[in-house]
């Protein structure tokens, strides 16, 4: 990787060199799920200023994945 330009790092949801988004109709649903499969929630549901509603969770490899609905 390095002979890439590449850094690799372990996963950190708190400082996550890049996220994973997953959008769904209902992402209440999904962080349910998510959560009891055994991620960690990072950001609870929320409803964006345009209308997306989003939340985060740490996957179990502490990669940062954000769950939310389709934009407009």
């Amino acid at each position: 990787m390095k002979q890439l330009g590449k850094n690799s790092q372990a996963a950190s949801p708190t400082a996550p060199c890049f996220e994973i988004a997953l959008c769904t109709p209902d992402v209440a649903d999904a962080l349910e799920r998510a959560v009891a499969a055994g991620a960690t929630p990072m950001r609870p549901l929320e409803v964006m200023p345009w209308g997306q509603t989003i939340a985060y969770v740490a996957d179990i490899n502490g990669f940062l994945v954000e769950l939310c609905t389709p934009m407009a």
